[in-house]
């Protein structure tokens, strides 16, 4: 086996080993005591201090710059990795931090306890991957002083990069350089960047279009940042939502409450927005403020929505279920909604889901109705008499049940 075969299966099992390494020293010790231990550069650091003299160009200076590279993409890759790491555990802990401060003001000793623990403990996993991001850079930065580019300046895999040509926008893009220190351009394919400053990566895609496809390139590259879905500010959905939990505020944007509303995937049939709440820290205390919803959408005006902010917690309560079911032999059983003010008779409701299926049984259809005491009411309904206008049909309320019994002889 060739080095050059060897390299790479090296690097990959690198890799995955400092990534088995890495996920079980944070779970086994969150405190980060245990780190993580870098292997050594395969390059002499010695030899490329400043003020050393150049190597001449002998076999063993070219593997020692081969290795050279390969320590630095081993370590972009690992860098990327605890980036990724930081940026998780600073949102966990910011939004673990947000909730103790909600409990607390909320007086609710017991949860405050227990994210008081929580805060503690993502604060020991955010410290230890700073840590250990630290000793990744200093390494990243002896390692690139060989070739005379500051740690923070090389390009490393993992990275996004936003390439612009003058001439032709049709190359322009967020390329991701791959593990092998690459970015694939269409129609062109892979040009080689990382180990290199973002003016020597412009230049390598310059000569690389001009090579094939331009005759003069005009090349900008600008380093992206890609987008973390656990970081960023956060509004809290609780209650009635379709999909309660996090909402993430877009960049840019000043979130309202029927934006945020209509955003989030809206609400669920029981939801009461007449009475929506809104609760904020304000001086270490918890404001509530109750919103009219409804009257807003209803035409109350857009101008009565409130502004919502970071850690901003919105909860919709449950109204009365304002539904009537139908249920037994008709051809499509279950509910809907009555409005308030609406009057819907019995036998309106089984021409709403559908009309009677085959073997329903007319004559024996009845309401059960909830009563006071909590028990339940039933209503005999003889649809068969009311359709012959031989009795009166039955006005349904909210939360009846319309039950169609099947006929006990149905061949």
């Amino acid at each position: 086996m060739t080095s050059r075969q060897f390299l790479p299966a090296t690097t990959a099992l690198i890799t995955v080993t400092y990534l088995l390494a890495f996920s079980t020293g944070l779970a086994a010790d969150p405190t980060g005591k245990s780190g993580i231990s870098f292997r050594q550069p395969q390059v002499d650091l010695a030899s490329t201090k400043a003020g050393s003299a150049a190597p001449a160009a002998t076999p063993g200076a070219d593997l020692s710059a081969n290795a050279a590279k390969s320590d630095m993409e081993d370590l972009g890759e690992k860098r990327q990795t605890l980036q990724g790491e930081v940026r998780y555990a600073k949102a966990k802990l910011e939004a673990a931090q947000k909730q103790f401060a909600l409990q607390t003001a909320a007086g609710d000793l017991e949860k405050a306890e227990h994210l008081d623990q929580e805060v503690k403990d993502w604060q020991a996993r955010y410290s230890a991957a700073k840590a250990q991001l630290d000793e990744v850079d200093k390494q990243l930065s002896d390692v690139s002083q060989g070739h005379s580019v500051a740690a923070d300046e090389v390009v490393v895999p993992g990275e996004n990069l936003e390439v612009f040509v003058n001439e032709d926008p049709s190359f322009n893009g967020i390329y991701q350089v791959r593990r092998g220190g690459y970015i694939i351009m269409p129609q062109v394919g892979r040009i080689s960047v990382a180990g290199k400053s973002l003016s020597a990566a412009e230049a390598s895609v310059k000569r690389a279009l001009q090579s094939s496809q331009l005759h003069n390139a005009s090349v900008m590259i600008e380093r992206k940042q890609g987008a973390d879905i656990e970081n960023g500010p956060l509004i809290y959905l609780s209650g009635e939502f379709h999909t309660p939990g996090q909402w993430h505020i877009p960049s840019g944007i000043t979130p309202t409450l029927v934006n945020v509303i209509l955003s989030a995937g809206g609400v669920t049939d029981k939801a009461d927005l007449t009475r929506v709440r809104v609760m904020r820290i304000a001086a270490n205390k918890s404001v509530v403020e109750e919103v009219n919803v409804d009257k807003i959408l209803q035409g109350g005006g857009l101008t009565s929505d409130i502004t919502l902010g970071e850690g901003d917690v919105i909860t919709i309560p449950a109204g009365p279920s304002n539904l009537v079911y139908v249920t037994g032999n008709v051809s499509s059983p279950g509910g809907f909604p009555l409005k308030e003010g609406e009057r819907v008779s019995a036998y309106a409701a089984i021409l709403q889901r559908g009309g009677f299926a085959r073997f329903a049984d007319q004559k024996r259809v009845y309401v059960l109705r909830a009563l006071p005491d909590g028990t339940k009411a039933k209503l005999p309904v003889d649809i068969s008499a009311i359709k012959k206008g031989q009795r009166p049909d039955v006005q349904l309320q909210t939360n009846d049940i319309l039950v169609v019994p099947e006929k006990w002889f149905s061949w």
